[in-house]
C-alpha cells in the first residue's frame, strides 16, 4: 500500500475529514480534532476504502460516494 500520512487538526465541524493524494502518489488524511476518537477513526477507515478503491482514478463522485457507503 502506499505511504499514507495522517494529521489530526482542528476543522470545521461540517467536515469530518479530508483526503489529499499527494505529488509523490502518497496520501494524506486530514482528521477532524473536534470529532470523538470512535469518529476519527471511523472517518479514518472512510478514507482508508476511498485509498484502497483507488477513487482518485475515478471520475463520476455521487457513485464513488454511494459505493462507499453502500458497500
Amino acid at each position: 500500500m502506499e505511504e499514507i500520512n495522517v494529521q489530526i487538526i482542528d476543522m470545521d465541524t461540517m467536515v469530518p475529514e479530508h483526503l489529499v493524494k499527494n505529488a509523490d502518489d502518497s496520501y494524506t488524511i486530514f482528521l477532524n480534532a473536534r470529532l470523538s476518537r470512535d469518529s476519527q477513526l471511523k472517518y479514518y477507515y472512510h478514507a482508508l476504502w476511498h485509498i484502497t478503491e483507488n477513487d482518485f482514478c475515478k471520475e463520476d463522485v455521487q457513485k464513488i460516494e454511494y459505493e462507499a457507503h453502500n458497500d
